[in-house]
């Protein structure tokens, strides 16, 4: 977070996150009501730092 915050200020980088994070929550509904899927999975994903890592890879591709 300091990464994004230091390129791109912090209430730019808090809405990116946030943004982020609500497509990653998205995606992942989406993928459990498509037919013939079960619900739940092996292991539970962490959308936070998945959202993180997605703004940091954007930001880093500014430098």
């Amino acid at each position: 977070m300091k990464n994004i915050t230091a390129t791109v200020g912090r209430e730019k980088a808090i809405e990116l996150v946030v943004a982020a994070y609500n497509t990653e929550l998205v995606t992942t509904s989406l993928g459990r009501l498509q037919d013939g899927k079960p619900l739940g999975g092996p292991t539970r994903r962490d959308h936070l730092q998945d959202a993180l890592e997605r703004v940091s890879q954007v930001v880093n591709l500014t430098k």
